[in-house]
């Protein structure tokens, strides 16, 4: 039997939802790889989440199935309006098995992103040593436009941080080419009066 994925913004999602994103946004292979590593409590999550309801400069979208269980999520932040860009993050959680679905996720995340929000350029950074994401960016055409040395400590150690970025036209080309897959489901669809 076949199972249909979606993208479904955090803010129209139940309040049970919403605490099993919590769940998973607290799992320690996701906090690893995370800029900020600390657990975060319900209050936290539910002041976040009513902030993301009036935020212009986020979206972030969680990746469900058929009933509605969550298993990682695609953000959409920083979207700046004048230049056209915003940055990429993303993380699925460790009981999420199927192969490929983060890849798909955020190649429909990254086509929508172009074609309905108006952006021209994504960009995002990955911690020196995440050989995961590293491998689903360069997967999903991103070009790597530098290198940070040294730049964050993360459990006591000093390491870099890998920039990456997209641009529409070299998306648009490359998926023609390739084998992307944007079949997941965006719904409801975010606003899009971003620019």
């Amino acid at each position: 039997m076949s199972v249909t994925y979606r993208l479904i913004p955090l803010i129209n999602l139940d309040k049970t939802t919403q605490l099993q994103v919590l769940e998973i946004r607290n799992e320690d292979y996701i906090r690893e790889w995370m800029f900020s590593r600390n657990i975060i409590n319900t209050e936290e999550h539910f002041t976040w989440i009513e902030q993301l309801k009036n935020e212009e400069s986020q979206i972030c979208l969680i990746i469900t199935d058929d009933k509605n269980k969550p298993f990682g999520a695609v953000n959409i932040k920083n979207i700046d309006k004048e230049n056209e860009i915003a940055e990429l993050g993303f993380y699925k959680s460790q009981n999420a098995d199927e192969k490929g679905l983060m890849t798909k996720a955020l190649s429909t995340t990254i086509d929508y992103s172009f074609n309905n929000l108006g952006l021209e350029k994504i960009y995002s950074e990955v911690f020196e040593g995440n050989t995961r994401s590293l491998k689903i960016h360069k997967n999903l055409l991103f070009v790597e436009e530098g290198f940070l040395r040294f730049h964050k400590v993360k459990g006591g150690k000093r390491i870099g941080v890998h920039l990456f970025g997209l641009l529409k036209n070299e998306w648009e080309s490359g998926k023609t080419r390739g084998s992307i897959n944007t079949e997941i489901i965006v719904t409801p669809p975010p606003p899009i009066n971003f620019i």
